[in-house]
């Protein structure tokens, strides 16, 4: 499904990982899921439907990723609401993303009230518990590039851009 959308057309400022490209532990060589029809085409199978969970605010996006999605066969239903549900098959959101690599809240596993995907994985819990403890910068460094790695080739998300943000200070 990550091949399927075409993400350049949603933001120039496109996302390969839960980490931003401006964080000392960004990896830039995580798997990509550059956009290809081809492949998305090849991959997913016919008459599979989904329903796009999403806010009023990102309906814009979800309108892309449907007509994305739908192209390459999977029939896709937008929902429109103003609170994350407790059962979706895909959602759209938007996440704040830390200054600091350390994603512990999000991706593990015992975090039942914000890992919102439901998501378990020991090898990610591992490296997020080593990532919160490790002193060395450059041993934590390692430990959130292998999470990332990880991570998103086990795909459970698809991370599509990183918000724009601004620093305002005085002179």
């Amino acid at each position: 499904m990550a091949y399927a959308i075409n993400k350049k057309e949603i933001d120039e400022n496109r996302a390969i990982s839960p980490i931003s490209e401006d964080s000392w532990a960004f990896n830039p060589q995580v798997k990509p899921y550059t956009f290809d029809a081809a492949k998305a085409k090849e991959d997913i199978k016919e008459g599979t439907q989904i329903t796009l969970t999403t806010s009023p605010l990102l309906l814009p996006v979800a309108d892309k990723i449907s007509k994305d999605w739908n192209a390459s066969g999977i029939i896709t239903n937008i929902q429109v609401l103003s609170t994350i549900p407790d059962n979706y098959q895909a959602l759209l959101a938007i996440f704040d993303i830390p200054e600091d690599p350390d994603q512990y809240s999000i991706w593990h596993s015992t975090q039942t009230s914000t890992n919102i995907t439901k998501y378990s994985n020991p090898r990610i819990d591992k490296l997020l518990e080593d990532g919160r403890t490790e002193i060395n910068l450059e041993e934590r460094r390692k430990i959130y590039l292998d999470f990332q790695r990880f991570l998103v080739e086990d795909s459970p998300a698809i991370f599509l851009y990183y918000p724009t943000t601004y620093s305002i200070s005085r002179k």
